[in-house]
């Protein structure tokens, strides 16, 4: 059907483990996937991260929200609909 994008996926035994693999990984999540199922893996990534990383990724996603992108809405439902601002971000 026009105007549906296909799905591509990162592979599910991908880590990302840096500040631009994950952020990358997500912003592949923006464009291409169902955010509700990748939310947990995107939590996921987000906790391999350092706190400085972390936050810089979230940062990002911050900024997305307020600058009218075609990621724009998918960036607010992440952050706001699905929780990613509520996640508790402690070590274990």
């Amino acid at each position: 059907m026009p105007g549906q994008r296909k799905e591509p996926r990162p592979p599910d035994n991908a880590q990302p483990a840096t500040y631009e693999t994950v952020r990358a990984a997500i912003l592949v999540s923006l464009d291409y996937a169902n955010l509700d199922m990748d939310f947990p893996r995107i939590v996921h990534w987000l906790r391999q991260l350092p706190a400085t990383d972390r936050y810089r990724v979230l940062n990002d996603l911050e900024t997305l929200t307020t600058t009218p992108t075609p990621r724009q809405n998918d960036a607010t439902y992440l952050l706001n609909d699905l929780g990613l601002r509520r996640v508790q971000w402690q070590q274990s």
